[in-house]
């Protein structure tokens, strides 16, 4: 037999005997029964990518449902279902108001991924560039919704809720109820880093961006560095440009002393994706926070519309109920939902990330991830199974 040829069927054999050692280790793990209740009602693609890289955490430490069977990905949610994008049909799941007690009842924890919805630019015109501005068919964080919260509250389950929680289009009425019962106050501001702000060679850069400031500021867009957008409830656009009010171009997540010893996460990490700028009372421990690394004209920008380039990432609230918000877009994430089935993958792509510190898959490894696992864990452990 030819050299070559036997070294690749060795090493494709070896590859085979890794795959399925790693499989069957991971298949006789023992399987965690946890009903979890996943609200998800932005999921204009099939790719459902908004609770996607949740559902791979529960699936990879085999937290199972009732009847024993793993979560699934396209089913196993609340919110809105593509059904065809060629048809343009579409399904949607939610919760009526008597149902409410008894889903609190039969539930042990909720995940609200995101309540923003689905857009008609989005479904109905894929493409077309005022997305955002578009008129809602469906999203935003109703009164029922808001409801279990509070039952689940009540009842002392885990609740973790991300970016967007009451951001619009959810109605002013129903976001003060829910800074009310979990003590957080909203600034009204959202942003996000984009590696390029030119129009002209920008990768994709959102246009109805640039329409926004361009109306504020007599039709003049003067950047083209990388830099964060800032954008208020009302419409104010803020840009903090690389070299002109950055003196660091990527915003990262500080994490406190204690959270890095609990989760075993970095103190430091590069994060991507749209956050909000939200503040807790003393009710609440604060785990880490974002940082923006402004310069003196950053820094006065930011003094003029009344924030500062620190702010809470990660809140926490324990004992008399558990509570979590996430201050950013954390589960989003394309990640092959079939790697979850390989025990050792999140420690081979968390060690592959290296020093490479402004990768966006970093942030998942080696922060989101082992967070929300160490959380389930805990509570799961305090669970009468």
């Amino acid at each position: 037999m030819n050299k070559k040829i036997l070294i690749v069927i060795i090493v494709v054999s070896i590859l085979i005997l890794t795959l399925f050692g790693s499989w069957l280790i991971w298949f006789l793990k023992p399987e965690k029964t946890l009903g979890v209740y996943i609200l998800d009602k932005t999921v204009p693609t099939m790719e459902r990518n908004e609770h996607k890289s949740f559902n791979w955490i529960l699936n990879h430490n085999r937290f199972v449902k009732a009847n024993g069977d793993l979560y699934d990905v396209n089913n196993d949610y609340y919110g809105f279902f593509p059904l065809s994008s060629k048809s343009q049909e579409f399904d949607f799941r939610s919760i009526r108001i008597h149902e409410i007690e008894d889903i609190a009842d039969t539930y042990d924890m909720l995940y609200y991924a995101d309540t923003y919805g689905v857009y008609y630019n989005e479904w109905y015109q894929k493409g077309a560039k005022d997305v955002k501005y578009s008129q809602k068919f469906y999203g935003g964080l109703n009164q029922n919704d808001f409801l279990l919260l509070k039952e689940m509250k009540e009842q002392r389950k885990l609740i973790i809720t991300e970016f967007n929680l009451y951001n619009a289009p959810t109605n002013g009425l129903i976001r003060e109820k829910v800074e009310e019962l979990f003590s957080l106050n909203w600034s009204g501001w959202t942003g996000k880093y984009f590696s390029s702000l030119d129009t002209v060679n920008g990768d994709n850069f959102p246009p109805w961006i640039v329409s926004l400031y361009q109306d504020q500021n007599n039709n003049q867009w003067p950047f083209k560095n990388p830099g964060i957008v800032l954008v208020h409830k009302f419409g104010t656009i803020a840009i903090l440009e690389q070299g002109t009010h950055l003196n660091q171009e990527l915003p990262f997540i500080i994490v406190k002393k204690e959270a890095m010893e609990r989760f075993g996460i970095p103190e430091m990490v590069y994060y991507p994706q749209w956050f909000d700028i939200t503040f807790t009372g003393n009710k609440n421990k604060v785990l880490a926070n974002f940082k923006i690394h402004v310069n003196a004209k950053g820094d006065s920008l930011l003094r003029h519309y009344n924030l500062k380039p620190v702010f809470p990432a990660v809140i926490e609230h324990k004992n008399d109920y558990n509570f979590y918000y996430f201050g950013g877009d954390f589960a989003e994430n394309s990640i092959n939902s079939k790697t979850a089935f390989f025990e050792g993958y999140h420690n081979l792509v968390s060690l592959l990330q290296g020093s490479n510190y402004n990768s966006s898959d970093k942030f998942y490894w080696q922060f989101y991830v082992p967070m929300m696992t160490k959380i389930m864990d805990d509570y799961y452990q305090t669970l009468d199974k």
